[in-house]
């Protein structure tokens, strides 16, 4: 398993798009068969996804829905 990853910068904005959902199914696929070999990648996604989660249920406010249409 490689401890040093020459792309990460890029692998983070990647994870980042593929928790976003905004990734294509081709790049999701190649990073995540990336990420079994590349220890950073591992703990990258980990902590993305934790933060993204932990995020998720502290914000229980929803926007209100005439802020969010003139903001559409």
């Amino acid at each position: 398993m490689k401890t040093n990853c020459t792309h990460q910068k890029e692998c983070l904005q990647l994870i980042q798009r593929i928790l976003d959902k905004e990734a294509t199914a081709e790049e999701e696929a190649r990073f995540l068969a990336n990420k079994d070999q590349c220890l950073p990648c591992q703990e990258g996604y980990a902590l993305e996804l934790s933060l993204k989660k932990a995020i998720k249920d502290t914000c229980s406010v929803s926007c209100p829905t005439d802020l969010f249409t003139r903001i559409k």
